[in-house]
């Protein structure tokens, strides 16, 4: 396992390593911020392990790996991981661990972005809400109305 980010002192946490995830820690990789993944398909955890990755096989929603990853330093935990219910239980979990860290997390409904801030989230990012601006925004342009 190559975690030599995942025990920095100031990093990030990225449970999640589906196109948002990847996303994310190529723009972390780029500002040069440490940053450790956790990850549950274990074929893409062995792939990235191969080019030096910070990768950790696991569950975000398992404390034991959330603590090889880091979570009692880590200022950051970004929960992209498409299992609303797992990033809801995961946010929970990283809150009680380490109640000063920043939490964004991942949902698909309104009602779960109203539920992770109630857990702890920081941010959330909800699908229908970003899918709801972009069909207005595509409406905007091709209808090309006078405000």
């Amino acid at each position: 396992m190559s975690d030599e980010h995942c025990n920095s002192p100031v990093h990030t946490i990225v449970a999640g390593y589906g196109l948002p995830g990847r996303i994310v820690v190529d723009w972390l990789a780029s500002h040069h911020i440490a940053h450790c993944i956790i990850e549950l398909n274990p074929a893409t955890v062995h792939r990235c392990e191969k080019s030096g990755t910070s990768i950790i096989e696991g569950s975000c929603t398992d404390p034991q790996v959330l603590k090889h990853a880091g979570i009692d330093t880590a200022q950051l935990l970004v929960l992209a991981i498409p299992d609303q219910k797992a990033a809801l239980e995961a946010t929970s979990i990283a809150r009680q661990l380490n109640p000063r860290i920043r939490i964004i997390t991942r949902c698909h409904y309104t009602s779960a972005g109203i539920e992770a801030k109630a857990r702890g989230a920081d941010e959330v990012i909800v699908a229908e809400q970003i899918v709801a601006e972009e069909l207005l925004r595509r409406l905007d342009h091709r209808f090309q109305l006078p405000k």
